[in-house]
């Protein structure tokens, strides 16, 4: 406090560093943080809050000398946050206040790696942007090569709050409304390599000012009602939301949302009530597909060997995530009903809950038909030791002489193939149905221990069956009749992933965590335990389509159908198309008559096991954490903490394969000190 109606100052800081090995420690992390807050009431009508918190550290990998010498790995990760508000305290009978916030948050991440490369032979990176045929770069033999991502996110908020508190008798009344605007993004210098020859096959640099802000406009307004009804008390929250999104050069105009909701409580007699509540939220597509990243196909058309060396022809095609006009924004659908009781010191919540994701977003692969020149060498040429290249980026053709005197050579077409290009489109995948009950309770403290127990379990049952069309071409099949093509059809599934001949999917979950406190008031000492337990997990994978089973059991050496049940976890199945796509774009039926033709062999999609429909699942696990809070004098604390501190670490064996696998976190721990101001 700093006294004379100055207002009130907090400041604290932290420093925290943590070794990943203590036997080799040269992996580090390192934080330091500061949080100062100043806040005040003017004239007794207007209070200024402003606060700044930074967070200076991140990751630095030394050189071993048990492991490599000369690799390392840094990370810069630092971030800084300023908010500010003000708040008028009208108090009149149309307003009670009035709140003024603006925030602004950077995080700046810088991602150094530099590594040792080493090849047999040269090896080709490919790093050309646009369409057309290309050398290919030839890499080192050798070399330390250096990747790096410069990341600096900008957030900034500004928002406008309205509140009015009313009252009249028993019944009160909170009416909250505003209007928000955020701005996303990033200023930073993005991915790139320190030296561009030395970039892996495939990279190209992504600058991340290339990208635009993203801004989000949204009005809300929500209406929270006590009311006394008989000798109990009924509490009614409804609320609605309107955001809208806007970047710019985004295909996607409509970005608008609308998000309603409803709760409810009823006490019914003290120290129980009734609850309950409905929403719907609506969840706009990532960033990257409103506003599509970047994306390239390399393929190799030609290579040969020159005086020693080798040289290598790629067509290169940029492509993005394909437009998708009829993309609905995903949608989910929340309803609970819950009871909390309190009785003999404990407290009990038990909530049950449906919610339902309509249009989740899934990624599907959607193909289209192009051709491209393969060459070869003219018979009789030899090859000059000194070769001189010549690349023409539209054809492709490639011309070659062995000097500045000598004509050039063109190479012969081997054959131009027809294949299919894939690119990506944002979809709508069959709705998710999540339901459960969640369970809390809070049990009375324990006196001479000074301790208080807490038990939270919560049991989930998903199912889903995505049995939407999706496109899948295998790349590296051959033509069934044509010498040096590629396979000539595209298998159109009904599988909503175009790989698995599963399309679905049912799941029960049931996890619990037990949680004891112990406080030592005369130590200043917490102490806090917590046993997290995995008591069920159970799954089957699901394949429907029209109603009925979509997999059928074929036999394990080849496609032919055997009439047993796909659940009996014990036979091989497999999924034919409902139709594919030809060279010509034209798509068509796939009947009885295309399954028994071998040209159509390749498109009949068969489980790599016998038990993919089989029931599966592991047995229970658990692992405990502790920490440790001391406070020292009234500005310092020390918090150590220590995640599975048992190290319990046993192998579970799934039901389906007898596999064992380990879920637990391996041990580890470390010391938080803080200092408040």
């Amino acid at each position: 406090d700093l006294q004379e109606d100055n207002g009130v100052l907090n400041l604290s800081a932290e420093w925290a560093r943590a070794v990943k090995k203590l036997i080799s420690p040269y992996e580090s992390y390192t934080r330091t943080g500061i949080t100062l807050g100043y806040s005040n009431t003017f004239a007794k009508v207007l209070r200024f809050e402003a606060g700044f918190t930074g967070n200076i550290g991140g990751m630095d990998t030394k050189d071993d000398p048990d492991a490599f010498t000369g690799e390392f790995k840094k990370e810069r990760d630092n971030a800084f946050r300023g908010n500010t508000s003000l708040t008028w305290l009208i108090n009149r009978s149309w307003i009670t206040n009035l709140k003024l916030e603006a925030s602004v948050n950077f995080n700046d991440n810088l991602y150094h790696y530099h590594n040792y490369e080493s090849y047999a032979s040269n090896q080709p990176a490919v790093h050309s942007e646009q369409e057309g045929y290309y050398i290919a770069d030839r890499l080192p033999l050798t070399f330390f090569s250096d990747q790096v991502t410069d990341s600096k996110e900008l957030d900034l908020a500004a928002s406008l709050k309205y509140n009015w508190h009313r009252r009249w008798d028993e019944v009160k009344s909170s009416l909250k409304a505003g209007v928000q605007w955020k701005a996303n993004g990033n200023v930073g210098k993005g991915e790139y390599y320190k030296d561009p020859s030395l970039a892996a096959n495939g990279y190209r640099p992504r600058p991340y000012t290339d990208y635009p802000f993203m801004h989000n406009l949204s009005v809300y307004a929500e209406e929270h009602l006590t009311v006394p009804v008989v000798s109990t008390k009924l509490e009614l929250t409804a609320g609605l939301r309107l955001e809208n999104v806007f970047i710019q050069n985004s295909l996607y105009n409509n970005k608008t949302t609308l998000s309603p909701r409803f709760n409810a409580k009823w006490e019914i007699a003290e120290g129980f009530a009734i609850r309950g509540g409905w929403g719907i939220t609506e969840k706009l597509p990532s960033y990257y597909i409103l506003y599509p990243k970047q994306e390239y196909r390399d393929i190799q058309t030609f290579g040969f060997s020159h005086g020693g060396q080798t040289s290598y022809i790629y067509y290169t095609q940029p492509y993005t995530v394909t437009y998708n006009p009829d993309l609905r924004w995903q949608r989910n659908s929340n309803s609970e009903l819950g009871i909390d009781a309190s009785f003999l010191g404990t407290k009990v919540s038990l909530v049950g809950f449906r919610n339902v994701t309509k249009g989740p977003y899934n990624l599907l692969d959607v193909y289209e038909p192009y051709s491209y020149n393969i060459l070869q060498k003219p018979d009789g040429f030899e090859m000059p030791a000194e070769a001189m290249i010549s690349v023409d980026h539209q054809t492709g053709m490639l011309y070659i002489r062995g000097g500045e005197d000598e004509y050039w050579t063109p190479m012969d077409i081997k054959v131009t193939d027809r294949t299919f290009a894939k690119s990506t489109k944002q979809n709508n995948g069959a709705d998710v149905v999540r339901a459960g009950a969640e369970m809390v309770v809070e049990f009375p403290e324990i006196r001479p221990l000074r301790t208080k127990f807490r038990l939270d379990a919560s049991y989930t049952h998903t199912r889903y069956v995505n049995d939407q069309l999706s496109y899948h071409y295998q790349t590296g099949w051959s033509h069934t009749t044509l010498a040096n093509r590629s396979y000539q059809y595209v298998g159109i599934y009904a599988n909503g992933n175009g790989t698995s001949v599963a399309n679905g999917k049912v799941t029960h979950n049931l996890d619990a965590n037990l949680t004891a406190i112990t406080h030592i008031p005369q130590a200043r000492l917490i102490i806090t335990c917590r046993l997290e337990m995995s008591l069920l997990r159970r799954n089957r994978n699901l394949s429907l389509y029209n109603g009925q089973d979509y997999a059928y059991t074929v036999r394990e050496t080849d496609n032919a159908p055997t009439g047993g049940n796909i659940n009996d976890g014990n036979s091989f199945t497999a999924i034919r198309p409902v139709a594919y796509m030809d060279l010509d774009g034209n798509i068509r039926e796939f009947t009885d008559a295309e399954a028994a033709d071998p040209a159509f062999a390749n498109l009949i999609l068969k489980s790599t096991n016998a038990y993919t429909f089989a029931q599966d699942g592991y047995g229970p696990y658990m692992s405990a954490n502790l920490s440790i809070t001391k406070e020292i004098g009234e500005h310092v604390s020390l918090s150590f903490f220590a995640n599975n501190f048992t190290n319990s670490r046993p192998y579970v064996k799934s039901l389906a394969t007898g596999v064992g696998a380990i879920f637990t976190p391996a041990f580890y721990y470390g010391l938080t000190c803080r200092l408040k101001f």
